[in-house]
């Protein structure tokens, strides 16, 4: 008897506040497991609850309805609460179903998913497409779950067992296209909206790993440091395909590093170039290995939209710190091509890195000024530093107590005792080291007046900060007052 299989999307997505306005983008990792699985004979439903609207009690006729053997969740840092919620129904429901727990969170976490949640059978750690197929077969099976490379699970006595790591991926050409078929693309309501154009838009990812090492990013842990592509044939054949088959006019190029291979990108935009698709797309670029010609190229081929981290203003802190090693002259010669080629700039600046001080944040928001002065257009967005699992900041802020020492991330009790905004970005702790509340607050207001933006107070009211420390209130009347005093000083003058 062939396994039925459930991957499922919690009621909240995965919690990026940039697609609060009700837009959101396919779960591209949860299709191309479901692809895998399709390939192999598997049968397979998928459950976009975000897009489909439903609520948990929605969820749970849903999983009635089809009676999986398997239901699987995707679990980032910011859902992982709503990933554990949907494990449990599910077991509540039938408690037969094996529930199995993916994604870039879990690989990060490994263990310590199954040690808190009980509701939880496997986790899938690293690429899940070999893995996910083997599972299921050894299930179907009654094999000895031992000999699935890439898993971590609970044997019925309760001990917890980690397997092998999985192999990586090597030809990501051999992978189906994701499963794009299996969720209600249309109802995504995705698209892009620049100089006041409106185009419907589709998300790729074209390669998987990074070859640098910012001290925030949990890409190197995720995926690795080794970077494996599709080659430009086949990213070519995807394009094509969201083209005929949705009538998509813009693509969002989800990699990491989208030019993390000159003659690859290259290669990209010249058949781009050649298809004659009047495409616009957008990317995430790393301008310290990218030169004027080929950002030339790249707008020939449809640029529109270029987002690049710059981090911070301070030399210190993006070379020493952040782990970005380039001149800040580079990202101004950067937007200043983006106005002679007609480009979109979007830079990404964080505060509070580790060490910062708040003379060298202040140079963080005169860099911020400066490049919205050379391009009024420029999309400059910029965050507080939070901390994911398994990179180097989460080892600095436990080295330093920023994080408690028994602090799990699957406790949800634990999240009272970190500096938290999840309205904005789901669960996921606020790095606070040397700038105060105050400093803090007055940054973000100062950025809130420089883009235009205003800040939502809903969001800011549901901060949630440590037992003991500043209150949600405090912090809540921190970021209002210091908004209101940048706004006294812009109509005032200093």
């Amino acid at each position: 008897m062939t396994m039925k299989i459930q991957l499922l999307v919690p009621p909240g997505g995965y919690v990026a506040g940039r697609w609060a306005k009700g837009a959101s983008m396919p779960p591209l990792g949860l299709l191309s497991l479901a692809a895998a699985l399709e390939k192999n004979g598997i049968r397979i439903e998928v459950v976009a609850s975000d897009v489909l609207h439903y609520s948990w009690s929605d969820i749970g006729q849903r999983i009635r309805c089809f009676g999986p053997d398997i239901v699987g969740v995707t679990t980032t840092t910011e859902n992982r609460f709503d990933s554990f919620r949907l494990a449990r129904i599910a077991k509540k429901i039938n408690p037969a179903i094996v529930t199995v727990l993916g994604g870039p969170h879990i690989t990060m976490t490994g263990r310590e998913t199954l040690e808190h949640v009980n509701a939880v059978d496997i986790l899938v750690l690293g690429e899940g497409e070999q893995t996910l197929v083997e599972l299921v077969h050894a299930l179907e099976s009654g094999q000895d779950l031992s000999g699935v490379n890439g898993i971590c699970f609970r044997k019925p006595d309760g001990t917890i067992v980690s397997n092998k790591p999985g192999k990586a991926i090597e030809s990501l050409d051999d992978l189906p296209m994701p499963a794009r078929h299996l969720v209600p693309f249309e109802q995504y309501n995705f698209s892009v909206t620049t100089r006041n154009v409106s185009r419907k838009a589709a998300n790729m990812i074209t390669a998987r790993g990074c070859p640098f090492a910012c001290y925030f990013c949990s890409t190197p842990v995720t995926w690795g440091r080794k970077v494996r592509a599709l080659s430009p044939d086949r990213v070519m054949t995807e394009i094509r395909f969201l083209v005929d088959r949705y009538g998509v006019e813009f693509i969002w190029f989800y990699d990491d590093t989208f030019n993390h291979d000159t003659a690859r990108l290259c290669a990209i935009m010249d058949r781009i170039i050649e298809s004659g698709l009047e495409i616009k797309f957008a990317c995430e670029l790393r301008i310290d290995i990218l030169d004027r010609p080929v950002v030339e190229k790249m707008k020939q081929a449809g640029l529109e939209l270029a987002f690049f981290g710059v981090e911070a203003g301070a030399e210190r802190v993006r070379r020493q710190i952040a782990g970005k090693p380039f001149s800040i002259e580079k990202a101004r010669d950067f937007v200043r091509w983006s106005v002679e080629l007609n480009f979109i700039p979007a830079p990404f600046f964080i505060f509070s890195h580790h060490t910062e001080t708040w003379d060298e944040a202040r140079q963080t928001l005169a860099v911020m000024k400066e490049m919205a002065a050379i391009n009024p257009l420029a999309d400059i967005s910029a965050a507080i530093l939070h901390i994911y699992p398994g990179t180097p900041l989460e080892a600095i802020a436990r080295r330093e107590g920023l994080l408690p020492k028994d602090f799990s991330w699957s406790r949800r009790q634990d999240m009272t005792r970190v500096p938290v905004l999840p309205a904005a970005q789901g669960h996921v702790p606020l790095f606070k080291d040397r700038l105060s509340w105050w400093q803090i607050a007055t940054l973000a207001a100062e950025w809130s007046l420089l883009c235009g933006k205003k800040i939502d107070r809903a969001k800011i009211k549901q901060a949630i900060l440590p037992t003991g420390g500043i209150k949600t209130v405090a912090i809540g009347g921190l970021f209002g007052l210091a908004f209101l005093y940048q706004r006294i000083r812009q109509w005032i003058g200093p």
